[in-house]
């Protein structure tokens, strides 16, 4: 995951201070020992208290150190990742064999567009008998017991039957009316059209969305198990998702992204513009990243799915705090600046920065427009005690 700005690592510029660790030295034996033959004062030295550092005029680092207010400049910020294409999920059908049975006629080909409901393919199952058998068994048994329960209830009307009578031939009817239900409930599970559906032919196994045959594994003859994986993969790919994870530190950006672009590593000069249709509620506690969902236009389906591809997210330019690199140190305890809080006195201030180019760095949290830091020569002061 890239950000840019990306998050500094934790020793940049160690070289560096090393190489100046002599120079530093001598500066503050300056400081502390004045001139050769003369004897200086402890106020020649910097002061350190905790976080708090005074630089005496009269010491040598005081010349070397300029200062300057933190001001805002408009910057855009844009994160790098990659992602994995999916189908979306509710576009997406592996059909399975509902019965276990024996597929006597399959009824599509890869590559064939099929809309909602059309035939798959034929599968023998007694399974599937049984439940037309019991469809049509219940219903017979409804109809039956609500010409009597009206027949009943005309009686009644007349004083020929007894309320006894009338509330069995009701009781009778509701129990089989919820038989009925029942069992046109199960036919819709399993997409029987109940209306042609007969005891002892094959179901007709249909697609349950609208799309392309992606994959067709049936044969003929093959007897399928009531667990058997699918063997017809059917998806609409005019649409698909990116899945993308990004970082810990860079998922606070995701709400501000306005543009997304999505390079195929199979087509890296064809870019795809996309948005972000759903962002991760939790944080992988093992990579340390938020599951972003970029949904992209597809129209030639040139974007299938597990294909690898990177992805670029941009934010609208907005107002930024930038300093240079120099003013940035590094401590046990993070990054910070030196920032102006009386005469010739400066604090500790830590920072969360980011990498804007290479000489400046965007800082997201810990100083505000109008303080005032050290921009030049922060680094003398670095091993101050």
């Amino acid at each position: 995951m890239d950000i840019h700005f990306l998050r500094i690592g934790g020793n940049h510029g160690e070289m560096r201070i090393r190489a100046l660790a002599v120079a530093v030295f001598a500066l503050l034996a300056g400081c502390s020992g004045g001139n050769s033959g003369t004897t200086g004062t402890s106020n020649d030295a910097p002061l350190v208290q905790g976080d708090t550092i005074t630089v005496p005029v009269t010491c040598n680092i005081h010349a070397k150190l300029a200062v300057d207010t933190v001001g805002e400049e408009i910057h855009s910020i844009s994160l790098t990742t990659t992602g994995v294409v999916t189908a979306i999920p509710n576009a997406y059908a592996e059909v399975a064999a509902p019965f276990p049975g024996r597929v006597v006629r399959t009824m599509v080909h890869i590559g064939q567009s099929v809309k909602a409901g059309s035939p798959l393919y034929e599968l023998s199952s007694s399974d599937y008998s049984e439940v037309v058998k019991n469809y049509i068994q219940s219903k017979t048994a409804m109809e039956t017991a609500k010409r009597v329960k009206e027949r009943t209830e005309d009686l009644y009307a007349n004083k020929v039957a007894s309320e006894k009578e009338l509330d069995e031939a009701r009781m009778t009817y509701t129990l089989a009316l919820e038989e009925y239900r029942h069992a046109v409930a199960v036919g819709k599970e399993f997409q029987i059209d109940l209306r042609t559906a007969e005891v002892g032919q094959p179901m007709v196994v249909r697609s349950p969305i609208a799309g392309k045959v992606l994959s067709n594994e049936l044969v003929v003859g093959e007897y399928m198990k009531e667990d058997a994986e699918a063997k017809v993969v059917v998806a609409d790919l005019n649409k698909v998702w990116v899945r993308a994870n990004v970082s810990e530190t860079a998922a606070p950006y995701i709400e501000g992204i306005e543009e997304v672009e999505v390079r195929l590593v199979s087509r890296p000069d064809s870019i795809v513009t996309g948005r972000v249709a759903y962002v991760g509620g939790m944080l992988d506690a093992e990579t340390r990243t938020v599951q972003t969902i970029i949904e992209c236009d597809n129209p030639r389906h040139t974007m299938l799915p597990n294909m690898y591809a990177s992805v670029s997210m941009k934010m609208k330019g907005q107002n930024c705090i930038v300093v240079h690199k120099e003013a940035v140190l590094q401590g046990e305890g993070g990054r910070y600046v030196l920032r102006h809080v009386g005469k010739d006195t400066y604090v500790r201030t830590y920072v969360k920065v980011q990498t804007l180019d290479e000489e400046h760095l965007l800082v997201t949290d810990g100083l505000s427009v109008g303080d005032v830091i050290i921009t030049d020569g922060a680094f003398y002061l670095i091993d101050a005690k």
